[in-house]
Parts: C-alpha cells; sequence; structure tokens
C-alpha cells in the first residue's frame, strides 16, 4: 500500500496541541509496550496540558472487533489498550480520523 505524505495544508490545520481524533506518530518508549523504541502511530483521545491518553494503532488485524483506521501512514488497526504519554512523546502528525466521534460514543 501506498504512503500518503502530508500535505503543508494538513500540517498547518494542526494545532500545537494535539487534539482528541488525531493520529501521531509517538515515541514506543512513552508506550511502555514490549516491542521497546518502535515508533508506532496512536490515536488521540483525550488531552489536555502535558499528558494525553492515547491508543496505540497496530498493523496486525485484531481477532475481536476489530476497527480500522486510515492516516496518512497506511491502516491501522485500534488496539484495546490506553495508555498516558507526555506530549513530547508524540513526533509528527499521521491526519485526523474520521471516525473519532462514532467511536468515542461508544465507548
Amino acid at each position: 500500500m501506498r504512503r500518503r505524505s502530508v500535505t503543508h495544508e494538513e500540517l498547518d490545520s494542526y494545532a500545537a496541541d494535539p487534539r482528541p481524533g488525531d493520529i501521531w506518530w509517538c515515541d514506543g518508549r512513552a508506550l511502555g509496550l514490549p516491542d521497546g523504541g518502535k515508533v508506532r502511530p496512536v490515536l488521540v483521545v483525550h488531552g489536555g496540558g502535558t499528558a494525553l491518553s492515547v491508543v496505540p494503532l497496530t498493523t496486525r488485524r485484531p481477532a475481536e472487533r476489530a476497527v480500522s483506521v486510515s492516516h496518512s501512514g497506511g491502516v491501522s488497526w485500534l488496539t484495546n489498550e490506553t495508555r498516558t504519554v507526555e506530549s513530547s512523546a508524540l513526533l509528527s502528525p499521521l491526519g485526523k480520523w474520521s471516525g473519532f466521534a462514532a467511536w468515542s460514543g461508544k465507548r
């Protein structure tokens, strides 16, 4: 699958602070996952100050109730984990998830 580059207009649309529904590349060390420092995409679910709640995304489709998320890096799947990271762990934006409002309303 070909990855789509983020345009200058899209980058300009991002606020200085990540917002719920945004997808960002995240330093994997901040997530405390077994794969160590692998940089991976995350979905921001709650933000405020320097601490953010994020859901790590994966390229492996989970067996049950899989929810796909499209972004400029490709397609990922939501995991069932929520993590708290410092905003400084987010490296660069990948897009906004159009399905965030519907998904978060079901949680």
